[in-house]
């Protein structure tokens, strides 16, 4: 295998075009086309679009049953080992959120002894993989809707396919 290049299928879902990319090995992200981070940390390495790719299928084929509506384990799912040490444990906690469920920032502080809701925010939306790690299951203070690298109404249809309740933003 030649060093530093990626696969990338596309993956049309009910909240936009999804970026999916890996290795041979490992998922390095899930991205909504044109978002915030949009395959961040991938660099200028060798992106190659592909017809079929084996961390991807499984990827699309756990993509297919969430958009359906069922929940699957993702425990095998070889995500990259990337971010730091800090990011890494955010995103572990993310994926120990379930399906329907929320957080807030301030809980996720809580519960990792951080002293500030924002650190958490900040790793939170930096988390690549959409979805899989579930980073739209969190919520501002009161259950408030706040930001999504996507956008706002994105994170709002994910809540709601998966039946969670937050509260909607007022204008």
């Amino acid at each position: 295998m030649k060093q530093n290049t990626y696969a990338k299928m596309l993956y049309p879902s009910p909240i936009g075009t999804l970026s999916l990319v890996a290795d041979e090995q490992y998922l390095y992200g899930i991205w909504v086309q044109d978002q915030t981070h949009f395959e961040r940390g991938l660099g200028d390495e060798t992106i190659e679009e592909v017809a079929s790719h084996h961390v991807l299928e499984q990827v699309i084929s756990y993509l297919d049953t969430y958009f359906e509506g069922s929940v699957q384990d993702l425990s095998d799912l070889p995500l990259a080992p990337i971010g730091t040490d800090f990011e890494k444990r955010v995103w572990a906690y993310l994926q120990s959120i379930p399906y329907g469920q929320t957080v807030t920032y301030g809980q996720i502080a809580q519960d990792l002894q951080v002293a500030s809701a924002q650190a958490i925010g900040g790793a939170v939306g930096r988390n690549p993989w959409s979805i899989l790690v579930p980073c739209h299951r969190v919520l501002g203070s009161g259950n408030r809707l706040t930001g999504y690298a996507s956008g706002v109404e994105k994170k709002a249809w994910l809540l709601q396919h998966e039946g969670a309740a937050f509260q909607e933003n007022k204008k």
